[in-house]
């Protein structure tokens, strides 16, 4: 039998390139006419970078990531995601010494060991943007206005904007246990997965789909955020609704990656199947 490639992996083959390019050709442009520069970083990081900067405690790096020893006895990790590099080559080449805000983008392969299902892949492709250098909601706007301006131009229908404020690491730490006091006496009724995030990272625990009716009066994050964190995000939805991007607040929404801070959005779109989340 001969050679076939990895499982979660895909050929990219003569007419099917063009038409990423296609794609990918949008998405500059969008980038160019919002003042985002590209930025390429190594597909491949020191681990303690994925460690430290998405959380020893999330699925991506207990379970995910490609990770391997190199011959000068370093660990090194197949980037599972943008933004850790992203950031690293921000501060590494004091991009902060700028002027103004520093607003990046990037497109390329990104690497999860993915259980095989549709729609996900081994080796996946990004494309990402990062706007450092202030906590502004004019600017979590701005990104969000992009994505949505990026799936309209390439002719999604149906596509919404969720949103939701994470607040800081502190507000954070206080809701967990919140949280937590809500779901110990559901324990045992949740799915394994479930219960192993309670012990790990509460917070991803609100992102299953199986046990959706046990989180019924479940705290929300939005009755945890202090004066600055909930200004903050009543200014973004004044943002939002002046640019005209159509958006729900879903309080649900909380991610369980250590960078996120304030703002918190998902993409959806209608009818592409049972995976709605398009970014």
């Amino acid at each position: 039998m001969g050679f076939q490639k990895p499982p979660g992996t895909q050929d990219l083959l003569p007419g099917a390139v063009e038409k990423w390019q296609i794609v990918e050709a949008k998405a500059r442009d969008i980038c160019r006419r919002f003042n985002f520069r590209e930025i390429r970083t190594p597909i491949f990081e020191s681990t303690d970078l994925f460690q430290r900067g998405v959380g020893e405690t999330t699925d991506i790096v207990e379970k995910e990531m490609y990770t391997f020893t190199d011959r000068g006895d370093r660990s090194i990790t197949l980037r599972p995601e943008g933004t850790a590099g992203a950031v690293r080559a921000y501060v590494e080449n004091k991009l902060y010494g700028e002027p103004d805000v520093t607003k990046l983008y990037y497109i390329g392969p990104m690497f999860r060991y993915e259980r095989q299902q549709a729609g996900r892949y081994r080796q996946f492709h990004q494309f990402g943007v990062e706007a450092l250098g202030a906590v502004d909601p004019a600017l979590d706007a701005e990104v969000i206005a992009l994505g949505y301006t990026f799936y309209k131009e390439v002719g999604l229908n149906g596509v919404r904007v969720e949103i939701n404020s994470v607040g800081t690491p502190a507000i954070r730490t206080a809701f967990r246990e919140r949280l937590l006091a809500f779901l110990e006496p559901k324990r045992e009724l949740l799915c394994k997965d479930c219960r192993s995030r309670m012990d790990r990272n509460p917070l991803r625990v609100l992102d299953c789909k199986v046990d959706q009716q046990h989180f019924e009066g479940a705290p929300s994050i939005l009755d945890s955020l202090d004066d600055e964190c909930r200004t903050h995000f009543e200014a973004l939805q004044g943002h939002l609704g002046a640019m005209d991007i159509p958006f729900v607040i879903n309080p649900k929404l909380v991610r369980g990656l250590d960078y996120y801070t304030h703002t918190a959005f998902e993409y959806k779109a209608e009818g592409i199947g049972a995976i709605d989340t398009i970014g």
